[in-house]
C-alpha cells in the first residue's frame, strides 16, 4: 500500500508486540487500514482485541513494532520526536475512556 494524496491515515502490515521477561504478547498483527480525508471511522470490538493499542499508534502515543504508518502523506517512522509532539498537540484530538 502507498498513501495517496487523499489518504489521511494509511497502515500497511502494522504489528505491535509487547515484551515482558517471559511473555510476548501480540496486540496487533498485520493491520492494513486506509482512511481518506473527510471519512468517519468507528473502531469497535471486544475487550482485549487491540482497540486501545491501535488508537495509541494512530494518535502518535506509541509506535508499531513492525509495518508502515503514513499520516498526511508522511511516513511516521521518518518524523522526529519533536515533529510527532507538534502533530499530537496541534492536529490530533484524543479523549481517553
Amino acid at each position: 500500500m502507498t498513501a495517496t494524496n487523499d489518504t489521511l491515515i494509511g497502515l500497511d502490515g502494522v504489528t505491535k508486540v509487547f515484551m515482558t521477561d517471559e511473555v510476548e504478547t501480540h496486540a496487533l498483527s498485520g493491520i492494513h487500514l486506509e482512511i481518506k480525508n473527510g471519512e468517519y471511522v468507528s473502531i469497535a470490538g471486544p475487550s482485549g482485541c487491540g482497540k486501545t493499542t491501535l488508537l495509541s499508534i494512530l494518535g502518535l502515543l506509541d509506535t508499531p513494532s513492525d509495518g508502515k504508518y503514513w499520516l498526511n502523506g508522511k511516513q511516521v517512522a521518518d518524523l522526529s520526536f519533536s515533529e510527532r509532539a507538534r502533530i499530537r498537540n496541534r492536529e490530533i484530538g484524543f479523549i481517553f475512556q
